[in-house]
């Protein structure tokens, strides 16, 4: 369940109720119960109390909203960094995780199938479930890295389930999209996930244009980079997270399950329709 404004929890199911806290817009309630007057008893981080039901919406709900293909799997109002095709190296790639898990960040990972095959080979790792135990979420980037819109149907299916990673979303290359491509992932039982903005980092090879441009996000936008080129460090994170916080725009934080508190868990393999960001 997610919150759609700003809203109050009370200690009973009435709005003149005692206020216990404000709950943010775009966070994640779990609901215990639901009141004759529709009203839910829900459980935010430690506190307990009742919520109106009409400034939520249920997981059972969301589905009959129109889904955005930009904002993919992130309907919070916080920032999410993503990464398409490959690491450089696994020691580069082993240090954006630890400090994404260390710093509570979560990112949302997109590699190639050979790329997948690539580091298996080289240091028998899985990069894919690596990420995953460290709370960040893997989505599909098909396997070799083809313009979709040139394949057939099932040719775009097969690209999308054949590169190792078992998930309910993935990301077309280059962000093109036609009917094939649509049909692609429908076979394929996924939802398309592109970016609300770009920096387009391997055009520009720049870190400080890079930085800015990643900065530059507004509150519930998905941005793109990726992980070959200079956004993916954790020193870059690090100088958007601090310049996203002078807005007060937060990131998407790494896994602890739907109240998001606790210790970082192992993210599922297919994305809920909402991350607990």
């Amino acid at each position: 369940m997610e919150t759609t404004a700003a809203l109050n929890l009370r200690k009973s199911a009435n709005a003149n109720s005692k206020v216990v806290l404000t709950i943010p817009r775009g966070s994640l309630l779990s609901p215990l119960q639901r009141a004759t007057n529709g009203w839910y008893k829900v459980k935010y981080k430690s506190r307990t109390g009742w919520v109106s039901h009409k400034f939520v919406v249920t997981l059972e709900q969301a589905p009959s909203q129109k889904f955005d293909v930009h904002r993919g799997h992130n309907r919070t109002n916080r920032v999410i960094l993503t990464y398409d095709d490959c690491p450089l190296n696994l020691k580069g790639y082993k240090s954006v995780l630890d400090y994404a898990a260390g710093r509570n960040i979560g990112l949302v990972i997109a590699p190639t199938g050979n790329c997948l095959k690539k580091f298996k080979k080289k240091y028998g790792v899985d990069i894919a479930e690596m990420a995953r135990a460290k709370g960040q979420w893997i989505i599909s980037h098909t396997a070799t890295h083809p313009d979709m819109r040139a394949l057939s149907c099932a040719a775009g299916a097969k690209e999308l389930t054949r590169g190792g990673i078992a998930t309910n979303v993935g990301r077309p290359p280059y962000g093109a999209i036609n009917d094939n491509v649509r049909c692609a992932f429908k076979k394929a039982h996924m939802s398309i996930w592109t970016w609300t903005r770009t920096t387009r980092d391997m055009d520009v090879k720049s870190k400080k244009i890079t930085i800015s441009r990643a900065a530059a996000a507004g509150r519930g936008e998905t941005v793109l980079m990726h992980m070959h080129w200079y956004g993916f460090s954790p020193n870059s994170i690090a100088q958007i997270r601090d310049r996203l916080g002078k807005k007060k725009v937060n990131l998407c934080r790494a896994y602890r399950g739907a109240d998001g508190h606790g210790a970082i868990k192992k993210t599922p393999l297919n994305l809920p329709k909402s991350l607990p960001c």
